[in-house]
C-alpha cells in the first residue's frame, strides 16, 4: 500500500477515534472510499447513446440526401430538427437519472464510527484510514481494518476466499506496521459480521482494499436488462427489422418505377423514421426510473428497477412478523418462575447471566433492565462472575448459552445459564413429567396472548469445570422459568393487510415464534386463515416433497420456521405458479429474500445483508408502505401500457400514411419534414401525457396480473391498431379528394386529421374501456400543457408562411376544418362507448 500507515498502539476502552479535523485531512489524502472510481468516458457514452437515437440518424441521413441534391433549405431544416428531437431525450433522460440519483442518495450505505470519542453515522464514502468502525451483527464491512477490540467477533469472508465457514476474529494487540499485524485480527471490505460485535481500525479504502480488483471487475459488467425491457426490446428490434426491410424493398420498387435515387431514397428514409419505434424503450425507462423515485416517496426504496415490473403482479406475500407486522420493539412484560421451590430472584439472576455484560443485543438490554427495576444489582453480579465462554445461538435449538466463572480466585466455581425457545431448552433439562406438562401450559398460555417466551435454564459445573464440549456442558440443566415479551401490532397493519387481500394478494405469516403467539398475531391482524392452517418447522420436516408443496400452498401461518425452510417455502411458492414477495429483516433472510420475486427488507432494522439482497426496503419498517408499494405498482403499469397503446394507434397511422399514399398513385403525403413535426409530437405525448397518472377507481379491488401476460392485451392492441387504420383511411381519402386544390393544400387538411386524431388517441388511451363522459379529466397541468401546444402547432404552422414553406402546407377553409376535424373524431371517437369485458371495468390495464 502506497504511503504505509503506521498503526497506533492498542486502543484502551473507551476508544476516541479521530477527530473531525483529522478525518477531513485524510480524506482529502486517501480520498472517498469508492471501491471503484466513476469511469471518465461513462459521460461521454451516455452522450453518444442519445445522439444515436434512431430518429436523429434517419434525419441526418435525410439531410445530407437534401443537401447532395441541392435542396439546401429542406436540408437545414431536417438538420436543424435534430435538435429538437435529442432535446426531448436529453431532457427526459436528465429527469430519469436526477430520479435515480435522489435514490442514490437514500441507499447509499452507512458505517457508524467513533469521532471525537462519539459514536456517529457517515456515508462509508467518508471512511477513512485510522477510523474507528464499529462492527456488530449483519454489517457488511465497507474498509480493510484491524480489529481493536471485541467479544465473539465471526465473520463471513467467503465473497473473498471462497470459503463459507465462519472466520473467528481476535483484537490485535500489537502496534507498527499493517504488515505485522496477525490474519487472524484482519477484517477485510466486502466480508460480513456473522456474530458478536466490536471495534475495528480502517486500514485501507476505495481499490487500496483487497475487495477493490473484485468490484472493480464487478462493476465493469453492465447491468442485465429487465424482463419488462427485453420483452419491449424485442418488439423494437422487431419493428426497425420491418422498417429497415421494407424501407429497403421500396426504396428497390421506386427505382424500378423510374424514381430518381435520391427521391427514392428519401422515400425509404421517410418510411423508415415513420416505423422505428424507439418511442417504447424511452417510455418505459423514464417511467420505470421516475415510478421508483415517486415510491420512494411511500418510504419505498426500489433498488432494482426490475421488481417494479411486477409489483403489479404479486399473488402472495410471505409476512416475517416481527418489524413488519409489530413494531419490533419487544419489552420485557412478565417473567413467570416454575415450580414452588424456584424464586424470582433465582430466576432473574439467571436470566441476567444469560446476557452478555456489556449487551449490544436490544432483546438482552431489555432483559438487563427489567432485572434491575426488578431489584437485581447487575453491576453486583457481575462483580462475582466472569464471563469466560460463549457458546453462539444454535439455529436448530434456538438457544445460546453463557459459561461463568466466580472471581473467588483458583478452582473457582463455574455455571453455565442458557435462553432460548422452551422447545429447544427443554431438551437439555432433566424434568419429571408433570414439570414438563407445567412448563408447557405456562408457555402456551403466555404465547396465547401474543406474547414471544424465553426459557431460562442453567446448572453449576461439578468438581471438574466444564469440558469446553457443547454437547456435554449443556446436560442436565435446571429450568429456572419463562420471560415474556410483548411486540405490540403496529396501528396501520390491519387496514394495510385488509387492503393487500381485497387486492387479490394472499398473505402467509412466517415466523420463528411459537405457533400460539403467531396465531394471535395473525388473528389481530386479521390474516385471512383456516383454523387448521396453521403449520410449525417441524411438521415441515416430517413430510414428503407433495406434502409439503400441500401444506405451503394450504396453510397461511408457519410457526418455528428456520431459515432454510423459508427458502424452501418461497420455492415452493414459485414453482405453484405464484409471484412471490418476501418481506424480512435478518442474515438468514437474505437467502429467501433473493429467491422470491420480490424481496423486500425492513430499512430501519433490517441488516445490510438482508438489504443488499433485497429488491425493495421499506425505508421505515412498515408494512403498511407495501399498500402503497402494490398500488403505485399497478399504477405504473397501467400508465406504461397506455403510452404503449398510444404508440401502437400512433404507429400504424404513420406508417400506413407513408407507405399507402404512393402506392394508391398518391403524391407523397408525409415528407420528412412532415415526419419531424409528427415525432415532436409523438415523443412528449408518449413519455410526459401518460406519466403519473392518478390510479383508477379498481386498481386494488382487481386480482393481480398475470406475470405470463404480454405487455398489452391482444383486445386493446387490436382496438389501437384499428384507430390508427381509420385514421389513415379519413386522412388518405381527405388528401386525394383535395387534391384538386393543390398537393400543399391536401397534405394540410390530412395532417389536421392526423394531429387531431393524434389527441383523440390520447383521450380514448386515457379513458380506456370507460365511457368518455364518465372519465374525470386529468388534473395534472403538465398533460393540458402537452396536448395545448400539439393542437396549437396546427393553426400556428399553417398561418405563418416561412413554416407552411417549410412544411409544404397552407391555410384551408374553416369547411375543411371541420370535416377534417370530425373525420378523426369518428375514427376515433367509436370507442368513446366503451368496450365489452366481461364485467372487468378496466380489463385494458390489466
Amino acid at each position: 500500500m502506497k504511503g504505509a500507515i503506521k498503526l497506533r498502539a492498542a486502543a484502551t476502552d473507551p476508544l476516541s477515534g479521530l477527530s473531525h479535523d483529522e478525518a477531513a485531512r485524510r480524506l482529502r489524502k486517501y480520498g472517498p472510499n469508492r471501491l471503484v472510481r466513476a469511469s471518465r468516458g461513462a459521460a461521454i457514452l451516455a452522450l453518444i447513446r442519445t445522439v444515436a437515437d434512431p430518429m436523429a440518424v434517419m434525419l441526418a441521413a435525410a439531410g445530407a440526401v437534401y443537401y447532395a441534391l441541392g435542396e439546401r433549405t429542406d436540408a437545414y431544416v431536417l438538420f436543424a430538427a435534430i435538435v429538437p428531437v435529442l432535446a426531448v431525450d436529453v431532457i427526459l433522460e436528465a429527469r430519469s437519472r436526477t430520479a435515480l440519483k435522489k435514490l442514490a442518495g437514500v441507499v447509499a450505505p452507512r458505517a457508524r464510527v467513533v469521532r471525537n470519542g462519539v459514536q456517529t453515522e457517515i456515508p462509508t464514502a467518508d471512511l477513512v484510514p485510522g477510523d474507528l468502525l464499529l462492527l456488530k451483527e449483519g454489517d457488511i464491512v465497507h474498509a480493510d481494518a484491524l480489529v481493536r477490540s471485541g467479544s465473539n467477533l465471526a465473520l463471513d469472508e467467503s465473497q473473498l476466499t471462497g470459503e463459507s465457514e465462519p472466520v473467528s476474529k481476535q483484537p490485535c494487540e500489537i502496534s507498527g506496521a499493517i504488515a505485522d499485524a496477525p490474519e487472524a485480527s484482519r477484517v477485510y471490505a466486502g466480508s460480513r459480521v456473522l456474530e458478536g460485535h466490536g471495534f475495528a481500525e480502517v486500514t485501507a479504502t476505495g481499490e487500496r482494499t483487497r475487495y477493490g480488483d473484485l468490484a472493480r471487475l464487478v462493476a465493469e459488467v453492465g447491468p442485465r436488462p429487465t424482463p419488462l425491457e427485453r420483452k419491449t426490446g424485442r418488439m423494437v428490434r422487431w419493428m426497425v427489422g420491418v422498417a429497415i426491410t421494407v424501407s429497403a424493398l421500396l426504396f428497390v420498387l421506386r427505382m424500378l418505377g423510374g424514381a430518381p435515387a435520391g427521391k427514392a431514397f428519401l422515400y425509404a428514409v421517410s418510411l423508415a423514421m415513420s416505423a422505428v419505434g424507439e418511442e417504447f424503450l424511452l417510455v418505459l425507462t423514464m417511467f420505470l426510473s421516475i415510478g421508483a423515485y415517486r415510491l420512494s416517496q411511500h418510504g419505498v426504496l426500489v433498488r432494482r428497477l426490475a421488481s417494479v415490473e411486477t409489483l403489479g403482479s404479486t399473488t402472495v406475500i410471505c409476512l416475517d412478523k416481527t418489524g413488519t407486522l409489530t413494531a419490533g420493539e419487544f419489552v420485557l412484560e412478565e417473567h413467570l418462575p416454575l415450580g414452588p421451590e424456584m424464586s424470582e430472584e433465582a430466576l432473574l439472576e439467571a436470566a441476567a447471566l444469560a446476557c452478555e455484560p456489556q449487551a449490544a443485543d436490544t432483546m438482552e438490554r431489555k432483559i438487563l433492565a427489567h432485572c434491575t427495576e426488578d431489584g437485581i444489582n447487575v453491576d453486583a453480579l457481575h462483580s462475582r462472575w466472569r464471563l469466560v465462554h460463549d457458546y453462539p445461538f444454535d439455529p436448530v435449538g434456538k438457544h445460546m448459552s453463557h459459561v461463568w466463572s466466580s472471581r473467588e480466585g483458583a478452582g473457582s466455581p463455574q455455571r453455565i445459564v442458557a435462553k432460548g425457545a422452551l422447545e429447544g431448552i427443554i431438551e437439555h433439562c432433566d424434568l419429571a413429567q408433570a414439570d414438563f406438562a407445567r412448563a408447557e401450559s405456562a408457555n402456551a398460555e403466555m404465547a396465547g396472548r401474543g406474547m414471544r417466551v424465553l426459557a431460562v435454564a442453567g446448572r453449576d459445573a461439578g468438581p471438574g469445570g466444564f469440558t469446553g464440549v457443547r454437547a456435554s456442558d449443556e446436560r442436565g440443566f435446571r429450568l429456572f422459568g419463562l420471560l415474556g415479551f410483548r411486540d405490540p401490532l403496529r396501528a396501520a397493519v390491519p387496514d394495510a393487510v385488509a387492503q393487500c387481500q381485497g387486492a387479490g394478494v394472499e398473505l402467509k405469516l412466517i415466523t420463528g415464534d411459537h405457533a400460539l403467539t403467531a396465531h394471535a398475531i395473525a388473528d389481530a391482524a386479521g390474516i385471512a386463515h383456516n383454523d387448521d392452517g396453521i403449520v410449525t418447522g417441524a411438521q415441515l420436516d416430517s413430510v414428503d416433497q407433495p406434502a409439503f408443496e400441500a401444506l405451503v400452498r394450504r396453510c397461511s401461518i408457519f410457526a418455528r420456521i428456520r431459515p432454510e425452510q423459508k427458502y424452501a417455502i418461497v420455492e415452493a411458492l414459485r414453482r405453484a405458479g405464484e409471484v412471490v414477495a418476501m418481506t424480512g429483516d435478518g442474515i438468514n433472510d437474505a437467502p429467501a429474500l433473493r429467491r422470491a420475486d420480490i424481496g423486500v427488507a425492513m430499512g430501519r432494522r433490517g441488516t445490510e445483508v438482508a438489504r443488499a439482497a433485497a429488491d425493495i426496503v421499506l425505508l421505515e419498517d412498515d408494512f403498511s408502505a407495501m399498500v402503497a408499494t402494490i398500488r403505485e405498482g399497478r399504477i405504473l403499469l397501467d400508465n406504461i401500457q397506455r403510452a404503449f397503446l398510444y404508440l401502437v394507434g400512433f404507429k400504424v397511422m404513420l406508417v400506413s400514411l407513408t407507405l399507402l399514399a404512393p402506392l394508391f398513385g398518391l403524391p407523397l403525403l408525409l415528407l420528412p419534414v412532415n415526419l419531424v413535426w409528427l415525432e415532436m409530437i409523438v415523443h412528449p405525448v408518449s413519455a410526459l401525457a401518460f406519466e403519473g397518472q392518478p390510479a383508477a377507481d379498481d386498481v386494488m379491488r382487481r386480482p393481480p396480473r398475470p406475470p405470463a401476460s404480454p405487455l398489452v392485451e391482444r383486445p386493446a392492441a387490436y382496438r389501437a391498431a384499428l384507430s390508427g387504420a381509420l385514421l389513415t383511411v379519413m386522412a388518405l381519402a381527405l388528401f386525394a379528394l383535395r387534391l384538386r386544390h393543390g398537393e400543399n393544400y391536401a397534405r394540410s387538411v390530412a395532417m389536421v386529421v392526423a394531429v387531431v386524431g393524434s389527441l383523440f388517441l390520447v383521450w380514448a388511451e386515457y379513458a380506456g374501456t370507460r365511457r368518455w363522459w364518465r372519465v374525470r379529466a386529468p388534473q395534472q397541468r403538465r398533460f393540458w400543457l402537452v396536448i395545448f401546444a400539439v393542437a396549437v402547432s396546427l393553426p400556428v404552422f399553417m398561418l405563418m408562411p416561412p413554416l407552411a414553406t417549410l412544411l409544404m402546407i397552407r391555410p384551408i377553409a374553416p369547411a375543411d376544418w371541420a370535416i377534417a376535424i370530425s373525420a378523426a373524431a369518428i375514427a376515433v371517437g367509436w370507442r368513446a362507448f366503451g368496450a365489452r369485458n366481461s364485467g372487468k371495468p378496466e380489463e385494458l390495464l390489466e
